[in-house]
């Protein structure tokens, strides 16, 4: 009997250590996954691989279930400029269960292989990629307690909805751009922002089901190869072709239709094994059956043509991004004979599926002459064209400094009015005041900025540049004479609101300032003249998750304001006996260390956003006191001291600007607490209250802006009848902190010989360490008090240049330099022949390589030349200077007295 049982305990030890051993993709394999685990196992994945992968939810299901959406991709930070998007959903129709597990098993596939397998890494390198496993989890969850079936019945959601033809139906003329959600299912709601919202290029829907009749007109010889493409490379696909039993799809309203006609997106219906919901054994089969199909499709979006489209004014130079001057976001991409456009992203970048042929392609946007070109599209190819595009208004030319130097002169004395109580009201006695001030809710915070759009788009235009946790747009209105381009030597403000979930004034006010700007631009001359000089960017809520919760806190309960890298952070040491598994997993991937406190994704999305354009200064609207405080926020005992910049005396000055415009901050005195009392209304925040990680220490030591916090108001929370009050407060006051983005001084840097803007040149005041860098255009801005200073403009590539300027109290003075370039221009050679690649123009091209391959063999011959006279004259001279001075002492010893013909070698 004793034998048995330790015959028992030995198998149970090596069928136990057998199972450990297991590859990880068959231990996925071997159970469905409920909503619980799915979260669990995703969030797993993107801790032990977070340096290439991100989860985050699109918005929730009818039983306030995730959306959750995996991203891949290499730059997992940023979207990178020329990279398509991919998108994979699954489990749409709830008892359709096997898809679900196929992303999965990929995701972690993707994951693990990354580095490892060649295919994967240049994929993951050169694609955005989007895993959506379950858009129906409400439905998947259903099946938890039923018995494994082929033919389930449970792809209705919670309203017994069948959610994939939930879409707006194409052919019902009734729908508008206002009437395109109405009726819609939550998850439907969810699934039709993340499409309009994202510029994907193609997408596969992975069902078990027949595919639907084809509808796209000369596309659908396209819609037909990709799928026919992902059935050949699947072993077992005639399986799926023979299905018969398997209902029959609707035609109208469908998930492929809402892409391909409300998007850039060509949406393929990936069909998988008949079976709905089988027995898991079944799992592992499917999976080696479409592994290789899943990754070959996602390749796919890598063919057909893509590229540009920017602004002809500026395109003759190339920027950081690999994009020729300024790029024009929603520029139409149109194919002849074929009816779906495409349009570019915000950062002028396009992408078009197309078959191998010739085609004629014109790219148009607003306010642009269109381009057509020719292009030849070959198999399994992505071709580049690019567009640049010609204004149609010759007048509407990128600003020059000296051309609007007068009005910004008068604009800058009207903006030092402000402070003057007496006089300030008659530069708004044209402007017209709302009524009555109301909250907003995301919904209506959303509806705001559309409507203002249309309402005002020759000077308004919206935009979202991220995510919060729960995946709400954070959104930020653009209020310029030409909204939606950077002019050159425009500088560019930001006002940023909401911070803190619960402090909603800030949010309020920044909701009224865009309508008061909308308003009366053509109603007043003050208005007028600073948005047609300034770039105004306003995001009323960079917290929408928080303010939803009443909380100062996003989701994740993370101070926002206190989660930016710093100088002073440091990084987390784990027990080393007490690490956890995932702990062990990113140690063993080389991941790098993690600090206490993640960054959450609103503040990720914050710091691409301040990167990617040339705020000159900002203002974080606050609540809790009433106060404007500046940099530094920190130090590295993290005492209450002051602790100041080299820019302490500006940005009092900044402060200032904003504090005595306002009827009461100025007056600094126990404003809200007995013991606060700050001078002239500012304060250092580190004189304060020190916070480790803030906004407005990063932004002045990682970019060129100078951020202050406005403390508006000692409540958080304002009764609706009170915001009229504390507008009517603050109107002057911001318009003064726009104003001041036109004193201290600015310029352009350009290249000496060609004349051409030279970006990320950098500008230095001697004895500040604070540098600031030139934009695309060339064009920089640094505000400065009143005084002399001696500023130095350099670049890697050129000569530096040194100079004294006098910087006074009233507009910007102007400082533009032209630097030499350091030898010969070999980026400029190459720049020059990308743009004639780009354009087509292969006569030149052949020209120019021909100039250049003359060019180099000169330069061979010549370095070859030189190089023998430098031997034979080196020899000569040596032994001619040594016999004339009789010195051989000066290369042998005393010991040395005979020496043959061949030891003079030693000389050389």
């Amino acid at each position: 009997m004793i034998c048995y049982k330790i015959l028992f305990v030995l198998i149970v030890i090596v069928i136990g250590q057998y199972q450990c051993e297991k590859p990880v993709e068959d231990l996925l394999l071997e159970e469905y996954h409920d909503y619980a685990s799915l979260k669990k196992l995703l969030d797993t994945f993107q801790r032990s691989f977070s340096n290439i992968s991100k989860l985050f939810s699109i918005g929730k299901t009818a039983e306030n279930r995730d959306l959750l959406v995996f991203q891949i991709t290499d730059e997992i930070s940023r979207i990178e400029p020329g990279e398509p998007s991919v998108k994979l959903v699954a489990n749409i129709n709830g008892d359709e269960a096997i898809g679900r597990e196929m992303l999965v098993n990929l995701i972690y596939h993707l994951l693990i292989n990354y580095g490892n397998d060649e295919k994967i890494t240049h994929l993951i390198n050169n694609t955005n990629i989007f895993i959506l496993p379950s858009a129906n989890p409400d439905g998947f969850e259903k099946l938890k307690n039923k018995k494994f079936n082929c033919n389930m019945d449970s792809d209705l959601n919670l309203q017994k909805t069948e959610i994939e033809f939930n879409f707006p139906d194409i052919l019902d003329t009734n729908i508008t751009s206002e009437t395109l959600f109405d009726g819609r299912e939550t998850e439907t709601i969810s699934l039709m922002n993340w499409i309009l919202d994202n510029k994907f290029v193609l997408s596969g829907n992975l069902q078990q089901s027949v595919p639907s009749k084809l509808h796209f007109g000369k596309d659908n010889a396209l819609f037909d190869h990709l799928s026919t493409k992902f059935m050949t490379n699947r072993p077992r696909s005639n399986e799926t072709k023979s299905c018969s039993s398997l209902r029959s799809k609707n035609t109208t309203g469908s998930m492929q239709d809402f892409n391909y006609f409300f998007s850039n997106t060509f949406e393929i219906n990936l069909n998988l094994a008949c079976c709905k919901y089988p027995n898991p054994e079944k799992l592992i089969t499917e999976w080696e059956n479409s592994r290789g199909a899943l990754i070959d499709f996602i390749s796919h979006v890598h063919i057909g043509i893509k590229g540009f489209v920017t602004d002809f004014s500026d395109s003759s130079y190339l920027n950081d991004k690999g994009v020729f001057g300024t790029p024009i976001e929603n520029a139409i991409i149109d194919i002849a004979l074929l009816d779906h456009n495409v349009t570019t992203s915000v950062n002028g970048d396009y992408w078009r599926l197309l078959l191998p042929g010739t085609y004629k392609v014109t790219a148009s946007a607003k306010g642009f002459k269109s381009e057509t070109k020719l292009v030849d599209v070959v198999e399994n190819h992505v071709t580049v064209l690019n567009f640049t595009l010609k204004r149609q208004n010759q007048e509407i030319i990128p600003n020059m400094f000296a051309s609007v130097k007068n009005d910004i002169d008068i604009l800058v004395s009207q903006i030092d009015l402000l402070a003057n109580v007496e006089k300030r009201d008659s530069l708004l006695a044209t402007a017209n005041q709302p009524d009555d001030l109301i909250h907003h809710n995301f919904n209506e915070l959303e509806k705001f900025m559309i409507d203002i759009e249309k309402k005002c788009p020759s000077i308004a235009s919206f935009y979202s540049f991220g995510k919060s946790v729960n995946g709400s747009n954070l959104y930020a209105m653009i209020i310029s004479d030409n909204a939606r381009v950077h002019e050159q030597g425009e500088p560019e403000v930001r006002f940023i609101g909401n911070m803190h979930g619960d402090e909603i004034l800030g949010r309020e006010i920044l909701i009224q300032l865009i309508e008061f700007l909308c308003e009366n631009y053509d109603k007043n001359e003050l208005v007028k003249k600073l948005i047609d000089t300034t770039r105004i960017h306003v995001a009323p809520s960079v917290n929408p998750d928080g303010y939803a919760r009443g909380s100062a806190l996003n989701t994740n309960n993370v101070d926002l304001d206190a989660n930016f890298p710093s100088l002073f952070k440091t990084k987390s040491q784990p027990n080393l006996n007490s690490k956890s598994n995932v702990d062990k997993i990113i140690e063993a991937l080389g991941a790098k260390d993690v600090i206490d406190q993640k960054i959450q994704p609103e503040t990720e999305s914050i710091i691409s956003w301040s990167r990617e354009h040339p705020f000159v200064i900002s203002a974080s609207l606050h609540s809790g006191s009433l106060v404007v405080s500046y940099p530094f926020d920190d130090n590295k005992e993290a005492e209450t001291q002051d602790t100041p910049t080299a820019d302490d005396e500006t940005f009092k000055m900044l402060a200032k600007a904003y504090s005595i415009v306002h009827p009461k901050m100025s007056f600094g005195y126990k404003p809200c607490q007995p013991n606060e009392k700050f001078a002239n209304g500012i304060t250092n925040g580190a004189a304060w209250r020190p916070i480790r990680g803030s906004l407005q220490d990063w932004a002045y030591l990682n970019t060129n802006d100078m951020l202050v916090n406005i403390e508006m108001s000692c409540e958080k929370f304002i009764d609706q009848p009170k915001l009229k009050g504390y507008w009517e407060e603050n109107l002057y006051p911001l318009l003064s902190f726009i104003g001041q983005v036109h004193k201290g001084i600015k310029g352009i840097v350009r290249d000496q010989k060609t004349k051409l803007p030279i970006q990320n040149a950098i500008i230095t005041i001697e004895d500040n360490d604070h540098n600031v860098s030139t934009f695309r255009h060339g064009d920089y801005w640094r505000l400065l008090t009143p005084g002399h200073y001696y500023l130095i403009a350099s670049h890697p590539k050129y000569e530096p240049k040194r100079v004294k300027v006098q910087v006074g109290s009233k507009s910007a003075t102007i400082v533009n330099f032209e630097l030499n370039p350091k030898g010969i221009n070999y980026d400029q050679i190459v720049d020059d022949v990308i743009t004639v690649i780009s354009t087509n123009s292969y006569a030149y091209l052949f020209t120019g390589l021909f100039v250049i391959f003359l060019i180099i063999l000169i330069i061979v011959m010549i370095v070859k030349a030189s190089n023998r006279y430098s031997r034979t004259s080196l020899v000569t001279n040596m032994y001619s200077r040594l016999d004339q001075e009789d010195n051989r002492k000066l290369l042998f010893t005393e010991d040395d007295d005979e020496f043959g013909p061949d030891d003079k070698i030693f000389v050389r």
